[in-house]
């Protein structure tokens, strides 16, 4: 109860900082939230009154060119008409005089005749231009369909200086060509009016035809004429039907973002076009953005900075309950420790307390010595020492609890004895005694399973034993035979025949140590000298018939394989030499004869087959169940008579390379029937 408490608290106190931060997130975005919206609010204010003023703009110029060209045209008709009634004989200078033709506007009045000569003038000529490679005389030739014709900024001819030339067809009663009537606008008209619409230093106002050229086009103090502006969104827009609005876009003459405003001028081939640039445009907005931003980063720092204050607060106070519970806890963890530490440790413990009476046995110490219900929690150390002295094998009794500790007060805290218990297990116990002097703990036993490594212990003697008897075997036979050849005169055939003995047993003798040799390469690399390949099992097996040397009056293996070819990723020395260990082992064990058969075979129980089997079969004296178990053992051999040769090591190296190649091996056998050994891989 005393734990539960603090734990809650932390808990409360980690709830709380959550939803402090969880509280200042929640300010934070919707501050930035809030100046984003503004943002948005301003961007849109600016962009709307900025299209409205635009759209005002547009609407005066609108008129404005309006009245220019209705004054122009009023001038076009009424010489048009004078020309018809009296020729050549009209006096343009004079109307001029009388101001009937106003000069502040247009920059000359005159006629163009039918071969498009310029044969009348408001101002004096000195000769007739030939005009007649003007667009605005061209278009007027074969039809009095333009009308009202405003021509593409030129350089004029007759006054030499720039001009709009605003002209209209003469066309006689009779429907016949009588020429042009011209009157050119000086642009600057225009480019003086759009100077004070005060549209920043890169705004933009233009006169432009539907053929995209301008007529006019002011960017500031700049003014220029015939720029061409054709790939402009207004052209498209136009195009569709729609004869006025408002978008953004990369000015195609200039580069500049501009947001425009444009519109058709009624009647006329002709559109008038108005322009902020939108880093002017938007300056104030910016500078509200940025004031706003820099609000928004404000209040985040300060929000921030109020959250981690609190955050360290209240973390100064969880360290202060934490170090409270930690002490509280110390005594607890230090016994939950230890008793998961005797719960689950493998070795047995035993603990004894101030009386030297068992207070505490673990599980492990109950499987160890097949406890099972039985009690003994409260008796005494001889009792225990008693109790586990039946337990014990007769050959490795228990000393006593008694002895071990006499062994710890010589100065061997570490005394230990090894004892065997009764069973079907024979475990092998190492048990030692560790003396406390703790108030509540006097002494502990512990128990060590040291069953395997015994084991060990024992196939290394039995394997030393047996390899020592099978290699003094053929050593006795040179040792003896060698001693007769070095003090005795013998003759030539029975020299020889005393050496072909020693031949034959250093042959022995060096098979031997070569086996062992391989056995323990492969068992100490494991496999990683083994080069693997990808290998098709019959060539090996042809190959392998062919080298193989069956004995005097024994046919060579019988072959079955299918034709196609069965591959297999393998070491193709190793494999070649556990095949012939297989093989000669099934021509020695059938002294008798009988044909001996290799087969290949690739089966699975369901679906494709993924191993492949090798079968040798031979008819030979067979083994019995108990000799097919252990004939991979080092030095086994099912023929105890010792009729057969042998190491008795041959079938454990098969076993050892079939393993690296993650085969299996198999063998079925009866006794006087013979023996099929089965070695499988993966295909």
């Amino acid at each position: 109860m005393g734990s539960t408490a603090p734990s809650a608290a932390i808990a409360s106190q980690r709830r709380i900082t959550l939803m402090i931060w969880l509280a200042a997130g929640i300010l934070i975005l919707l501050t930035w939230w809030h100046v984003f919206a503004l943002v948005g609010q301003s961007h849109q204010r600016e962009l709307a009154s900025a299209e409205q003023e635009l759209g005002n703009l547009t609407r005066l110029t609108e008129e404005h060119a309006i009245r220019t060209l209705r004054s122009a045209d009023q001038v076009i008709r009424f010489v048009q008409s004078r020309y018809l009634d009296i020729g050549d004989r009209l006096d343009l200078q004079a109307l001029t005089a009388s101001g009937v033709i106003d000069t502040e506007i247009f920059n000359q009045v005159g006629v163009i005749d039918t071969k498009g000569i310029y044969i009348l003038s408001n101002l004096p000529i000195t000769n007739h231009m030939d005009l007649s490679d003007r667009e605005h005389f061209k278009v007027h030739v074969a039809s009095d369909a333009v009308g009202l014709y405003v021509s593409q900024p030129v350089l004029g001819r007759a006054s030499g200086k720039w001009s709009i030339q605003m002209t209209r067809r003469i066309t006689r009663p009779n429907g016949d060509f009588g020429g042009v009537v011209v009157v050119s606008i000086d642009p600057g008209y225009f480019s003086s009016f759009y100077s004070a619409l005060n549209l920043g230093s890169k705004g933009l106002a233009a006169l432009y035809g539907l053929d995209g050229v301008s007529r006019v086009r002011r960017v500031g103090a700049k003014e220029g004429y015939g720029y061409n502006a054709h790939n402009a969104d207004m052209f498209a827009r136009i195009s569709r039907g729609q004869f006025s609005g408002a978008y953004t876009e990369q000015s195609p003459v200039d580069g500049v973002e501009r947001l425009y405003y444009f519109r058709k001028v009624p009647q006329y081939q002709l559109l008038v076009v108005a322009g902020f640039e939108t880093q002017e445009l938007l300056a104030n907005h910016r500078q509200a953005r940025d004031a706003l931003l820099m609000q928004a980063a404000l209040m985040t720092l300060l929000v921030l900075a109020l959250a981690i204050a609190i955050t360290r607060h209240l973390r100064r106070i969880r360290a202060e309950m934490v170090a409270r519970q930690k002490a509280q806890l110390r005594v607890e963890d230090r016994t939950q420790q230890l008793s998961a530490i005797f719960t689950m440790s493998p070795d047995g413990f035993v603990s004894f307390d101030q009386e030297r009476r068992v207070k505490y046995v673990n599980p492990a110490f109950a499987d160890m010595t097949a406890l099972g219900t039985e009690r003994l929690e409260g008796i005494g150390e001889q009792d225990f020492s008693r109790w586990l002295n039946r337990r014990c094998g007769t050959t490795t009794p228990f000393a006593g609890i008694a002895a071990l500790r006499a062994k710890c007060m010589d100065g061997k805290p570490g005394a230990r004895e090894l004892i065997q218990m009764n069973g079907d297990a024979k475990r092998m116990l190492q048990v030692g005694l560790r003396c406390s002097e703790s108030k509540s703990v006097s002494q502990i036993l512990y128990f060590r399973d040291v069953t395997p490594e015994y084991e060990v212990d024992q196939m290394k003697s039995e394997f030393l034993a047996t390899a020592a008897h099978e290699l003094r075997t053929p050593m006795q036979s040179i040792l003896g035979f060698s001693e007769v050849l070095l003090h005795h005169e013998l003759e030539a055939p029975a020299q020889k025949e005393l050496l072909g003995i020693i031949h034959k047993e250093s042959g022995k003798l060096s098979k031997i140590l070569g086996e062992l040799l391989d056995l323990a390469r492969i068992e100490a690399r494991r496999g990683m000298d083994f080069r693997f390949t990808r290998v098709c099992l019959q060539d090996l097996v042809m190959d392998l018939v062919k080298a193989f040397m069956p004995p005097a009056g024994r046919a060579a293996p019988e072959l079955r394989m299918r034709p196609e070819p069965v591959y297999v990723m393998a070491d193709d020395g190793k494999l070649r030499q556990a095949l012939l260990n297989v093989l000669s082992n099934a021509y020695k064990y059938s002294p008798d004869g009988g044909p001996v058969v290799l087969q290949i075979e690739s089966r699975d129980e369901a679906g494709p087959a993924s191993r492949v089997w090798i079968h040798i079969t031979d008819q030979g004296i067979g083994m019995t169940a108990l000799q097919c178990s252990r004939v991979c053992e080092r030095f086994y051999r099912a023929d105890a008579s010792g009729k057969v040769p042998g190491t008795g090591l041959g079938m454990r190296i098969v076993k050892e390379i079939l393993d690296m190649h993650g085969g299996e091996l198999a063998i079925s056998s009866s006794p006087g029937l013979g023996t099929r050994i089965s070695m499988s891989l993966p295909f």
